[in-house]
Order: structure tokens, then C-alpha cells, then sequence
């Protein structure tokens, strides 16, 4: 058998490793939240089993493993920027419930966990660029704590249960469906930005740089890692390129042909500086090669957002 499951499988990047899988003949479950919203999946609902259902509830999350092989974690309540405000919570709603889900993957022997964690957070400031991945993880925000947590309970998991998983560290995916209104995704924002002509706000001096990758690019690994085997569990997930955020303004600018209204603003202490990942692993590992170059990626995205906002 080959079915999996995916823990917010609606979503952005969910809806795109659906996809994939789809086209790869597997058989696919997406979890979501309850009354979630169907868009991202409208194309290919009818291939695949829904499942509504809170991800802090203990029945919902063993119930929904009936006949699973392999498990996709996607799931975060909080973002980066707002998970200081309330580490309680982001601990509550995604450290124990993960906690609760690795509990039941070893109960049912599922054959792989695959988790997307965050290669922006959970170095924390790097002393190295581009960053390895046995790099020192101290993340500066609740987020990247919780990120770093969960692959440290995988790694005990796997050392006292024998649980196979695999860790992609994702740099910034942007793509189709990424939602232009949320406070994450500085391209479809600032696209979001433009095409409304609505000033564009700007943390700090616009030097913070960053590591994009499309969407498309990003799900291949994921899809890959299910019959991968490696002696490596940890991979990072990115371009390999950095670029400011002033860098990432003036490429939007170009392929828009729109100028843009900007307000910088004090910068913020959680952001850190710079964050590019080293991907050498991966492409020696995987055979990973990212296809889209960034400009392509925005043309794109901005492609998608002009149907969707106008």
C-alpha cells in the first residue's frame, strides 16, 4: 500500500504535495482544520479523502492514521513574527499534539514521517553562509524552538521505536496559492502590494536576506523522500540563493513593470540578518536541482495573483 496522509494537507504547501503525489500514483488523505477553506484543492477534490478535524484532539488525530503507511507533517499554528507573543500556546497546539501524533505513528507502525521544518528559524543568527546542516540551532523565536523540539522527539523516536523519518529545514517557498493576505510570503505580499497600489512597509533598512524557492521546486524532495534511504535524516530545503528584501522590491518592480509605495520601519529583534541555506547535501543525497529561477518564480506567482485579486 501506499497511502498517505497529509497534516494540513489544505494549505499552501499541501496543496501543491497533494499534487504531486497524485501524479505519482499515490493514494492521498489530507487533514485540515474543521470548515477549512477548499480552494487550494478545488482542482482534484474528488482524488482524494478529507478529513476535518482539530489537531489538538487526541481521537481526530488517531482515527485519521486508519490504513496509513506514510505521514506528512505540515501543521503550525503560529508564525515566526507572532510566536513570542504567546510561547504557551505554540508549544500547547503544536509541540504536545505533535508529541500525541508520534505516539500513535509508532502504535500503528506507520512506515515514514516526513516533517517540514523551518530553515529560516531554527539556526537561529548563523556564523556560517551558507548555513550546513550541522550548523548549532539556536533559534531567537518560539517558532524555531518548537520547529528544533519536534525534530529532536523524532530523533529519540527513531533511536527507541525504530520510527524512519526524514526533516526538510524549507527556506521561503512562494508560489500559486500562497495567500497574499497573510503576514508570511514577502513576494505574494508585496505582489499583493502593487497590484492594489497599496504602500508596501518594510522591517528595518531592507538589507535582511533571505533563501526563496518555488513552490514546485520545494514539494520534489518531499515527494522523493518517501522511498529514499539515507543515512541522513536532516536535510535543507532551499534555492541555495540569497537575497535581500530591497533585492526582492526591485525584481518585483521589473517583472510588474509598476512602481511601488514603500514605508520602512524600525527593524524587528527576531528578525535574523541573514539566512541562506546550504543545500549541498540534498543534491548529493537526492539528486535535488531547483528548475525555477526567482524571477521566473515571481512572474509566475504574479501571474496567479493577477487572476485571483483582479
Amino acid at each position: 500500500m501506499n497511502n498517505c496522509i497529509i497534516y494540513g494537507g489544505g494549505g499552501f504547501i499541501g496543496s501543491h504535495l497533494c499534487e504531486e503525489l497524485l501524479k505519482r500514483n499515490y493514494n492521498v488523505t489530507i487533514f485540515d482544520k474543521i470548515n477549512f477553506a477548499k480552494d487550494n484543492i478545488k482542482n482534484f477534490k474528488d482524488k482524494i479523502k478529507v478529513i476535518e478535524g482539530d489537531f489538538n484532539n487526541e481521537y481526530d488525530l488517531l482515527s485519521s492514521l486508519d490504513g496509513i503507511d506514510y505521514v506528512y507533517h505540515l501543521v503550525s499554528s503560529t508564525l515566526p513574527a507572532s510566536s513570542n507573543d504567546n510561547p504557551v500556546y505554540d508549544v500547547e497546539s503544536n509541540l504536545i499534539s505533535t508529541l500525541r501524533l508520534l505516539q500513535d505513528v509508532v502504535k500503528r507502525k506507520i512506515k515514514k514521517v516526513i516533517f517540514v521544518s523551518s530553515g529560516g528559524t531554527v539556526y537561529g543568527i548563523p556564523k556560517a553562509i551558507p548555513i550546513p546542516e550541522d550548523h548549532s540551532r539556536q533559534p531567537i523565536c518560539s517558532y524555531g524552538i518548537t520547529k528544533k523540539t519536534i525534530e529532536d522527539y523524532l530523533y529519540m523516536f527513531s533511536y527507541l521505536y525504530n520510527l524512519d523519518y526524514t526533516v526538510f529545514r524549507l527556506a521561503n517557498p512562494y508560489g500559486e496559492r500562497q495567500n497574499p493576505l497573510y503576514a508570511q510570503g514577502v513576494i505574494p505580499v508585496f505582489l499583493k502590494k502593487i497590484l492594489l497600489k497599496e504602500e508596501i512597509v518594510i522591517w528595518g533598512d531592507g538589507s535582511v536576506r533571505r533563501d526563496y524557492i518555488y513552490i514546485k521546486d520545494a514539494i520534489m524532495p518531499l515527494v522523493n523522500s518517501l522511498e529514499h534511504k539515507s543515512e541522513y535524516k536532516v536535510f535543507n530545503l532551499g534555492s541555495g540563493e540569497g537575497y535581500s528584501v530591497n533585492e526582492l522590491l526591485e525584481m518585483i518592480k521589473k517583472v510588474t513593470n509598476m512602481d511601488a509605495k514603500v514605508k520602512y520601519v524600525a527593524g524587528r529583534k527576531l528578525d535574523v540578518p541573514v539566512s541562506v541555506l546550504d543545500i549541498s547535501l540534498l543534491k548529493k543525497e537526492m539528486n535535488y536541482a531547483p528548475k525555477i529561477e526567482i524571477e521566473k518564480g515571481i512572474e509566475i506567482t504574479y501571474n496567479y495573483l493577477k487572476e485571483v485579486l483582479l
